[in-house]
């Protein structure tokens, strides 16, 4: 009787242990499971977050596309209905409306253009045409593209160009140029100054556009290049600009594996830094 009394002692002791070793199994089991899950959705919170983030960025840029877009379109229907509301009137007389009509869609033109160029960027629909180019070149046949409007709002013109040759797309490039000398001509006033530099500096080229105009606050300075943004207030669409200018800059410089940046003080001045044998950047 001893004997069995021990034996059953002993197994109670055993179902015991294994007892809590289920348990303790049990237990390893579910922590085991509520980590791996919340691993598993930590991990694919961070995949998703770029795809998130660029969502989150093309339905903005829709929504401040269709903001840019409703204007011009309500101003042209509101413009042409007037001219139909008086069909005795002669063109003369109607010229008004019909000039904001067709100032209007230039603008509404350019826009798409614009939005057309981003959209096929962000898809890399868009690809460079690298060859071998004289940036110089490109620099002096823009530039003396806007000697007259230079003329007209007494500007003085002043070019520092050197010889630089290097792989590039020359369509591109030749669009950032027009859009910086573009941007410097609407924001600087009569008797003002413009300078526009292309040198080699290192193994870059080195471009930049500086005008005496009338500044960016520091405060803007780090959203210029974004997608409609206009900080100051006197940068309204009344100059005829659609807030795109510059982020189709950037893209060109980054697109051939440069950097473009700006800054602002006595006199603002944007600086585009190519690289001579480009490596074509995302």
């Amino acid at each position: 009787m001893i004997d069995q009394a021990q034996a059953v002692i002993n197994v109670d002791s055993e179902v015991n242990m294994l007892r809590n070793l289920m348990q303790i199994i049990g237990i390893g089991i579910v922590v085991g499971a509520a980590g791996t899950v919340g691993v598993g959705l930590y991990l694919a919170n961070q995949a998703l977050r770029p795809i998130r983030r660029s969502w989150e960025q093309q339905q903005q840029f829709v929504a401040d596309a269709s903001h840019e877009l409703r204007l011009p379109i309500s101003v042209i229907h509101a413009n042409a209905e007037y001219v139909f509301r008086h069909p005795d009137r002669s063109i003369l007389q109607m010229s008004e409306p019909i000039s904001m009509v067709l100032e209007e869609s230039k603008r509404m033109k350019k826009l798409v253009e614009q939005l057309l160029t981003l959209a096929r960027a962000d898809s890399n629909q868009t690809e460079l045409l690298l060859t071998g180019i004289r940036l110089d070149e490109i620099v002096d046949d823009a530039s003396h593209k806007f000697n007259p409007f230079m003329e007209l709002k007494r500007i003085r013109f002043d070019r520092s160009v050197q010889p630089v040759s290097m792989m590039g797309d020359k369509e591109r490039l030749q669009q950032l140029i027009v859009i910086l000398l573009d941007n410097s001509l609407k924001y600087t006033p009569e008797d003002g100054e413009i300078r526009i530099v292309c040198r080699r500096n290192g193994q870059d080229a080195e471009l930049i556009v500086e005008d005496s105009g009338i500044g960016i606050a520091k405060t803007d300075l780090p959203y210029i290049f974004d997608r409609f943004y206009r900080g100051n207030q006197t940068r309204n669409r009344d100059d005829g600009g659609t807030g795109l200018g510059l982020s189709i800059a950037k893209w060109i410089a980054e697109k051939h594996g440069g950097t473009i940046s700006a800054r602002s003080d006595q006199t603002t001045a944007i600086t585009v830094n190519l690289p001579l044998h480009s490596k074509p950047g995302g």
